[in-house]
């Protein structure tokens, strides 16, 4: 519930959602000094106006930076976990890039003993295998959208495979994120043929509310609104 006075990813922004007793959707990297911080970006410019990456700085001077001018500083997990303190579940998304396993192991690590109900999730099929096993009663999903729409990812197998799906044999992930708008894809309308829960991200409206549930989303991850209804 984050919006002019409050920021995103910011305790007074996830104190809000506590109050109103919705869930919690947040992420999580590394810090320099391998703290985890809760921070959407890979770099510091949008949100904080600074140079660089968040993996350059530590966990205190992200705390000193300010989240869109607000004066909050970057939290870390360890703080968001103390404010939620089991009011209201969390979807954890974990930031990791392929290759590395060191976000995971962290995240492992620090959820061992929150006694609060969670979700993880990850656009990393390798990252979300890991975390379904090290937590195999917790639901752990998938994230993907249209990647190979963008032109950057266009003709690259690697995304081709990832809008498609194609590696959650790898991952056995319990439920499906997808960016509300890329709907029409057909592997997506097959594995929820097929069963699986689908969620829809991130809508930022009743109407896209409306459309995605219109478009068999089971429920949605949303900011800046109150939605209409929470799932089926």
């Amino acid at each position: 519930l984050h919006n002019e006075e409050r920021a995103e990813n910011s305790l007074s922004a996830f104190k809000a959602a506590v109050d109103a007793g919705f869930g919690i959707e947040l992420d999580v990297r590394l810090s320099k000094d391998r703290k985890l911080v809760v921070f959407h970006d890979d770099t510091l410019d949008r949100v904080c106006g600074v140079n660089g990456k968040v993996v350059d700085f530590t966990a205190d001077e992200l705390a000193k930076l300010s989240l869109n001018g607000t004066g909050e500083g970057v939290p870390t997990l360890k703080e968001v976990l103390a404010v939620v303190d089991g009011k209201v579940p969390l979807i954890i998304e974990v930031k990791e890039n392929t290759g590395d396993s060191a976000v995971s192991a962290a995240v492992d690590k620090e959820l061992l003993t929150y006694k609060g109900a969670f979700v993880l999730e990850s656009f990393n099929p390798l990252t979300v295998a890991r975390v379904s096993k090290s937590f195999p009663e917790v639901c752990c999903g998938f994230l993907a959208q249209h990647f190979t729409k963008e032109e950057k990812h266009k003709g690259k197998f690697l995304f081709f495979a990832l809008e498609n799906l194609l590696f959650n044999r790898v991952c056995n992930p319990s439920f499906i994120a997808y960016h509300h708008e890329h709907h029409y894809m057909p592997m997506l309308r097959l594995v929820r043929l097929l069963g699986a829960r689908t969620v829809a991200w991130t809508v930022r409206s009743k109407e896209e509310e409306l459309a995605a549930y219109e478009h068999g989303f089971d429920t949605i991850i949303f900011e800046n609104y109150i939605p209409a209804q929470m799932g089926k």
